[in-house]
């Protein structure tokens, strides 16, 4: 699992955590290395995409070298699909579950849920993102009510929850408020690195109940996906 070099023993059943970070910091690439660990366990994941479609989710993944199969039903990763209505796309091949009024949070709560639980304990629902549906439900109490809920019903449910968060999309206090609903925050961002490079860095900023490091950690890309570089960290 990626976050093992973090985490001693991985996420706890009930868990939730609020994955932050700017635009093109590595968000959903690490959803999908997360999902994609989480499937190889024997695990289910329910994933809800609310940006981009499930085929170009997977094309993404692999063009970052995560091995995600190209045809569908080979992997226990069910993709809610809450993106194809906005281009007027009917059906796409990867699309476990369609949803299309992401502005209805209680609908769309309800899905994810109902849909929850039958799926073993540990299994993984990951939101990818709630900035995303925030666009189609703007009022942020909505967002907060939609976070406090849907966390509560999977943390009870036993699994564990991810939110994506887009940093800048939402009012730092917003930010603030969402991630204390939840038990803990992933941080990512990107720097720049030696001879005018990029480097991607992830941090665990908090859980609750669970001893973690919270330096900043060097996101590389393997032949099995993604993975933290071991013994490099940076403040």
């Amino acid at each position: 699992m990626i976050l093992d070099p973090i985490l001693q023993g991985g996420l706890p059943q009930g868990t939730s955590i609020a994955l932050v970070g700017q635009p093109g910091s590595g968000k959903t690439c690490f959803s999908l290395q997360f999902a994609l660990d989480t499937a190889k366990k024997g695990l289910d994941v329910l994933y809800l995409s609310t940006e981009n479609t499930p085929s170009s989710l997977i094309q993404q993944a692999r063009s970052f070298g995560l091995p995600f199969p190209d045809q569908p039903g080979k992997l226990p990763i069910h993709f809610v699909d809450a993106y194809s209505w906005r281009i007027g796309m009917q059906n796409d091949p990867f699309a476990f579950n369609r949803i299309n009024n992401p502005g209805n949070l209680n609908e769309v709560n309800l899905i994810m849920t109902d849909q929850a639980k039958i799926l073993d304990p540990g299994s993984v629902v990951i939101i990818d993102s709630v900035s995303g549906l925030s666009l189609s439900a703007p009022d942020e109490q909505r967002i907060r009510t939609f976070v406090h809920s849907i966390a509560q019903r999977i943390i009870n449910l036993k699994k564990i929850l991810i939110l994506v968060l887009e940093d800048q999309a939402h009012d730092p206090e917003l930010i603030t408020n969402l991630r204390s609903l939840v038990q803990g925050s992933i941080y990512t961002k990107v720097v720049d690195g030696p001879k005018g490079s990029l480097s991607w860095l992830l941090r665990m900023y908090s859980l609750i109940g669970v001893q973690h490091e919270t330096k900043w950690h060097q996101v590389k890309i393997g032949k099995n996906g993604l993975f933290l570089q071991g013994g490099t960290s940076y403040e």
